[in-house]
């Protein structure tokens, strides 16, 4: 059974900052770790500054690879809100359409389902 998550189109806005503010904090500290590297390099000298170059080189294009992965989802949320404001707006326009004789439609009900 899976679990069902429903934002609004606000919600969405508000998860999308949240998103890109990691983005931009993941990939300053990436670029921040991958720098050690060369910090490591000048301070020590002996058999294992080189392996420890290539880790920090190695978790800083980690970090990048998140913050772009980060950054590509704020972009997916992004298309799904826009997709959904679409949806809204075109039962909006259905349901504004629609001739009833005699009966008033309440677009309350529409919104709330």
């Amino acid at each position: 059974m899976s679990d069902e998550i429903k934002l609004s189109p606000e919600e969405v806005d508000r998860v999308k900052l949240i998103i890109s503010e990691a983005f931009s904090d993941m990939d300053e500290v990436a670029l921040g770790i991958g720098g050690h590297g060369a910090t490591v390099s000048s301070a020590y000298s002996g058999c294992g500054t080189g392996r420890a170059v290539e880790n920090y080189e190695d978790l800083g294009r980690a970090g990048q690879a998140l913050a772009r992965a980060l950054d590509g989802l704020s972009q997916d949320l992004g298309l799904t809100a826009n997709t959904g404001r679409e949806m809204d707006a075109d039962a909006m326009s259905v349901l504004n359409g629609v001739q009833t004789p005699g009966v008033i439609p309440d677009a309350g009900i529409a919104s709330a389902i």
